[in-house]
């Protein structure tokens, strides 16, 4: 989140279209061993074990390495904004891919896999790119580099929000705005900054982990 940063976007603009991204760096996941070990069981081969709320890496990870235009070094537990004006699906807000235990593993393992030209089954290949992943810019996804993901239909639209509604999302979840803004009035957002202390916020991370695993 930003305190220094305000949306305003009007009816018709197809200028602000960010695609479907993940914030927080995007080579850095791999790059940096503290960041990387935020994602240690996925990389391990036992994705379903990562836990996503486990701070404990992720408050001293070096997210921009680059000094990425729009990077945050601050640890962010969660992103969000504070809304400004009425939106609905469709008019220039928010969409988002809700599968992040299961979509995050395989746009971190896809670097060291390539289809096989025989049969287009998959098989690793550790001399593969870093598909999304260019340093100073965050992580892209789209359909050709990223296609199990299904993101033309996954990515889904979050709910009518009205001044004042707050939206959250964690951190590594796979974002991204509408291609064209078709309603009649503007979406604008604050991006609020609270300031909290760091155990403050590992401990909102610590309290999702508990009602994710109460659900």
């Amino acid at each position: 989140m930003y305190v220094d940063r305000l949306r305003i976007r009007q009816p018709g603009d197809a200028q602000f279209a960010l695609g479907p991204h993940v914030d927080g760096g995007g080579i850095e996941r791999w790059e940096d061993p503290e960041y990387r070990s935020c994602y240690t069981p996925i990389f391990e081969g036992r994705w379903e074990e990562n836990d996503f709320f486990d701070a404990t890496h992720r408050v001293h990870a070096h997210m921009s390495l680059y000094n990425a235009a729009g990077g945050c070094t601050a640890f962010r537990s969660w992103q969000g904004w504070l809304s400004l004006s009425t939106v609905n699906p469709g008019e220039g807000g928010l969409l988002v891919n809700p599968l992040l235990k299961f979509s995050t593993p395989y746009w971190l393992l896809r670097p060291f896999f390539t289809r096989n030209k025989t049969d287009g089954d998959w098989e690793i290949d550790t001399s593969s790119v870093w598909q999304g992943a260019v340093p100073g810019r965050g992580q892209e996804m789209n359909d050709s580099l990223h296609s199990e993901l299904q993101l033309s239909t996954s990515m889904i639209s979050i709910p009518t929000v009205h001044p004042g509604d707050m939206v959250f999302w964690h951190c590594d979840t796979i974002h991204a705005v509408d291609a064209v803004h078709r309603g009649q009035s503007d979406s604008s957002v604050f991006y609020s900054s609270r300031l909290v202390e760091i155990s403050s916020l590992v401990g909102s991370f610590n309290e999702a982990a508990i009602y994710s695993e109460d659900r």
